[in-house]
């Protein structure tokens, strides 16, 4: 077996990965989240930011990928993918794989076509579509069956009782005659592209509606007697490269067509432009569209993520051979030790003297600092932590004097004044302020990919790189300390930061915009009384600002740049758009939280939820000139 020097750099998309190594390495856990509806036959539409595992699952369902999960069935690391795919119906325990699984990419060719309107331009599309749907059919038929060459299509025979008439692809008997004609139509219309501005000619391959989608739901496949490939499914992946107008064609069309197989269309949601700021699902009988962004934002949906990238990233530690462990959750330290950051300890305890001292004398916080006497004799984490929530506690309770008799707070009203949110902030400030280790764990790992699989695999990437230069040093164990992976997490976290100029259109605008962000909530988040704890890692467009953004009030100057810019960042993946529902002190908006790797990076909590209200105005101006947070991390100095 041949082994990668880092096995998570490896993208199972591509089509370098070879079919073994793919059913390998794929998590079937995907296949839980995937829509009960989705092998109905209707119009599909995939949307994601880049990573998030689309052109991965689209593959699962190709004929090779297939053959390869039957052919693993009885092996028991990989028989669970085989349960899964065996309860969706698409394999049996005693038949080789029926299912056409039909994989084209718009990545090329199509937007060379010419973009004036007309129906000579649109016909070409049509062509150039149809042909390529009949030609990747007869191959996915090919690997279905096992064929070693094209040239043993001529085994199988074509019946058309069943198709209806159609103008643009010939009636066959044979499948290898009609794989040469799509090969020589799909000539046929690049010929064209070079004589365009000329005469078409009596034969210009123009169609006037889809008719490879007709064609492949009604064509009959028979080999060595019987009917083969009984179902289908036809998958169109990389529509974002579309010109706008073939999308909007493709779609509609499909759609008033009615498919009886499942038709999928994939996307990157960056296709939906500055729709995506303010777009309604277009449900219906015939078009269903999935977000596979949002796939794990339900309810359950955290824990499912864990669950599924754990799945992953243990399947990509048994193609390695430098770290001797099984499990990669093994090899991450989860729990902190206090003689790690004993030096860290001592001085946040030596803070807490400090600023407590002018409140000595009051009688109000008698039993309180008295309580927190007993924490400082205890040089450990735990004394730390309660004497961080007393300090947040004694200052939000100072800024409301006013409201409050002067008397003696007790060690009750303390307790009852704690919660889980006031310890998580004392924790981030003690990250803050002292650089004890916070973002480390597998399940903070998970919660930092924001349920994207390539941010997971990037992350982890990282952590592995120090796991190789633990195992070759034999210093010590190969596990990651929580100071480890703090470490290489943050480190991660500002490479990502770092990119975003080179690999977004928006890219100098945007990393202002999300640096601007970040500043804003760290600033919220470090108030010394914690007044949203455990912090603020979004910010909130109400419906009136959306308004001003989207143009439907008087839009404000350099507004469609800043749509752009907030459209860009949601579609890929760098903010995280939720709909905040009105209230009786509120009215409705949108909340941009940033990227939980994002988060890292500006020293914020990965939690959602704190997010504040900022204007279009606010916006437009952090975008075009950075922010910058009024104090500065003390542990980053």
């Amino acid at each position: 077996m041949a082994y990668n020097a880092n096995p998570f750099l490896e993208r199972m998309s591509e089509r370098t990965t070879s079919d073994t190594e793919f059913v390998r390495l794929f998590s079937p856990k995907i296949l839980e989240k995937l829509a009960e509806d989705a092998f109905d036959g209707a119009v599909h539409v995939f949307r994601s930011a880049p990573g998030a595992g689309r052109t991965t699952l689209l593959r699962a369902f190709t004929p090779p990928a297939l053959r390869a999960f039957w052919n693993s069935r009885n092996r028991p690391e990989l028989s669970e993918s085989f349960q899964k795919l065996r309860n969706r119906g698409l394999l049996t325990d005693g038949d080789s794989p029926q299912l056409v699984g039909v994989y084209l990419s718009c990545a090329s060719g199509y937007a060379d076509l010419p973009s004036n309107e007309g129906l000579e331009q649109e016909g070409l599309f049509r062509a150039l579509l149809d042909c390529r749907i009949v030609l990747r059919t007869l191959r996915s038929l090919g690997a279905l069956l096992g064929f070693s060459g094209p040239e043993q299509l001529a085994e199988v025979s074509l019946d058309h009782a069943t198709v209806p008439r159609l103008q643009g692809i010939p009636v066959l008997k044979n499948a290898l005659d009609l794989a040469k004609w799509a090969e020589d139509h799909e000539q046929r219309v690049y010929a064209q592209l070079d004589t365009f501005m000329g005469s078409a000619g009596t034969n210009f391959p123009v169609h006037v509606r889809f008719e490879g989608v007709l064609w492949l739901q009604s064509i009959q496949f028979v080999h060595e007697g019987r009917t083969v490939g009984g179902q289908r499914l036809l998958m169109v992946d990389d529509m974002h490269k579309l010109r706008r107008k073939q999308r909007a064609l493709l779609l509609d069309e499909l759609t008033v067509m009615r498919p009886r197989i499942p038709v999928w269309l994939a996307e990157r949601t960056v296709a939906l432009g500055t729709e995506l700021l303010s777009q309604g699902a277009r449900e219906g009988r015939d078009l269903r569209e999935y977000n596979l962004d949002k796939m794990w934002s339900d309810p359950r949906g955290m824990n499912q993520f864990v669950s599924y990238a754990q799945n992953i990233l243990d399947r990509r530690m048994k193609n390695q051979d430098v770290v001797p462990v099984g499990s990669f959750t093994q090899c991450l330290r989860d729990k902190l030790v206090s003689s790690e950051v004993r030096g860290q300890v001592a001085d946040g305890i030596q803070r807490f003297r400090n600023e407590v001292q002018r409140h000595q004398s009051k009688v109000r916080y008698t039993q309180w600092l008295a309580r927190a006497d007993q924490y400082t004799v205890d040089q450990n984490l735990e004394s730390l932590l309660e004497l961080y929530v007393t300090r947040i506690l004694l200052v939000r309770d100072e800024s409301k004097r006013q409201l409050s008799l002067d008397l003696t707070l007790t060690e009750e009203e303390l307790e009852d004044r704690d919660s889980s949110q006031v310890r998580g902030a004392a924790e981030l400030f003690m990250h803050d302020e002292l650089g004890i280790p916070y973002y480390f764990g597998f399940d903070r790992l998970c919660v930092m990919a924001t349920s994207n699989v390539e941010e997971l695999l990037a992350l982890a990437a990282a952590l592995y790189v120090g796991l190789q230069a633990k195992q070759v040093l034999r210093k010590s164990e190969p596990v990651l300390s929580p100071v480890e992976q703090d470490k290489l997490l943050r480190e991660a976290a500002s490479r990502k930061r770092e990119f975003i100029p080179k690999s977004h259109t928006e890219g100098t605008r945007a990393q202002r915009l999300l640096d601007s962000i970040g500043a804003f909530c760290y600033d919220q988040t470090f108030a010394p009384n914690a007044p949203y704890a455990p912090g603020v890692t979004g910010v909130r467009l109400s419906s009136w600002e959306l308004a001003k953004l989207t143009g439907q009030v008087k839009p404000l100057g350099y507004s469609m740049t800043l749509q752009r810019v907030l459209a860009e960042c949601v579609a890929e993946n760098l903010l995280v758009q939720r709909e905040s529902q009105a209230t009786g002190s509120r009215d409705s908006g949108t909340v941009f939280y940033l990227n939980r790797s994002l988060c890292t990076h500006y020293g914020l909590p990965l939690q959602m939820g704190g997010w504040r209200d900022v204007s279009v105005g606010d916006l437009m101006k952090w975008m075009e000139r950075r922010l910058t947070p009024s104090r500065k991390s003390l542990a980053a100095t």
